[in-house]
């Protein structure tokens, strides 16, 4: 399998770097929030058998089993059971999950900190760390934000 990189992302400080494939950042531009209208995510599930690194290449599209707000997103926990196996399946593994934002630089509300969280605590065993993704709605690669979540707190991803 090979995948066509759209850009990293790099955390300095734990010396991880993520490659970020098109087809994910399709999913993110096509389902970006616009004003007024209600959140929208998925969860998202990377490649570890490539040797020139981690891959994210699963972001999946909303569902609309999922309830959601302006500013609240729930995933269908069935929707969510039933990707995780699927991927699982074709060897990706379950990292985190992504939503949107209806601003142009999103940033992680407390919310977004207790939503990750809640997620993280029900897929302990597969997130100890997990990755959040925020989407906000401008048209550059800055409008689409990576933290990971590590016991000391959110660290936020930069562009390579």
């Amino acid at each position: 399998m090979s995948y066509d990189l759209a850009w990293e992302w790099r955390w300095e400080s734990l010396g991880v770097e993520l490659k970020v494939s098109t087809q994910v950042v399709d999913i993110f531009f096509t389902h970006q929030q616009k004003s007024k209208e209600d959140e929208k995510g998925g969860q998202l599930f990377i490649d570890t058998s490539m040797s020139d690194g981690l891959w994210l290449v699963v972001a999946t599209p909303p569902h609309n089993a999922d309830r959601s707000g302006p500013t609240w997103l729930e995933l269908d926990v069935n929707r969510c059971k039933q990707e995780v196996l699927e991927h699982q399946n074709q060897g990706l593994v379950l990292v985190g999950y992504w939503h949107t934002h209806s601003e142009l630089i999103p940033n992680l509300s407390l919310q977004d900190s207790k939503s990750f969280l809640e997620f993280s605590g029900k897929n302990i065993e597969l997130l100890p760390c997990p990755l959040a993704i925020i989407v906000g709605n401008g048209g550059n690669n800055d409008t689409i934000r990576a933290w990971s979540f590590q016991k000391n707190g959110m660290i936020l991803a930069s562009l390579k």
